[in-house]
């Protein structure tokens, strides 16, 4: 368990802070991408309900 401690922590000491942002930021595009597609889907549609209820 320790030896996955000590690759765990130098892998994490090579990491620039740019390094970690462009990570970051990819898991945000491939993760999160669907979630702002989705959302608007169903906006939508709760939208056109409401209109339609008012």
């Amino acid at each position: 368990m320790e030896k996955v401690e000590v690759i765990i922590q130098e892998r994490l000491e090579e990491l620039t802070p740019q390094m970690v942002k462009e990570i970051v930021q990819e898991m945000i595009k491939r993760h999160l991408g669907w979630l702002v597609v989705w959302g608007g889907v169903f906006g939508g549609l709760i939208g056109l309900v409401m209109s339609f209820v008012n």
